[in-house]
């Protein structure tokens, strides 16, 4: 799977009602190891960058 079909149905995932996420639980799994596949294959400064994005934006919303 593309990264852009795993951005895209992660958003799904994201928009689905509890009802709609314990129907589809298997597919949801499905795009979470492709998601995490993604993730594995980044390169470490990749990671490290997106880290610290995600740190700031929570230092931003917890002040």
């Amino acid at each position: 799977m593309k990264r852009g079909e795993v951005f895209q149905k992660l958003d799904r995932i994201r928009d689905m009602s509890d009802e709609e996420i314990t129907l589809n639980a298997d597919w949801i799994r499905q795009v979470a190891g492709h998601a995490y596949s993604l993730l594995k294959q980044q390169p470490r400064m990749v990671q490290e960058q997106a880290r610290k994005m995600t740190n700031s934006r929570n230092r931003h919303l917890t002040k």
